[in-house]
């Protein structure tokens, strides 16, 4: 009786594991989609003749 219930644990863990990330929510987006606008921004040059300085993207 006690080896059966010492089995059941790790099956019942992984059991609601998987029943617990086929029930969540959408799938994480990340970044822009295609045909957003992308504001400025600024980078630091650590290359080239721009080596050093901060440059605007636009």
């Amino acid at each position: 009786m006690r080896f059966r219930f010492a089995n059941s644990i790790p099956t019942l863990v992984v059991s609601i594991a998987v029943v617990g990330t086929s029930l969540a929510g959408d799938p994480v987006k990340s970044g822009l989609s295609m045909g957003d606008f992308v504001s400025p921004f600024d980078v630091d040059d650590v290359t080239g003749p721009n080596k050093g300085k901060t440059l605007c993207y636009r």
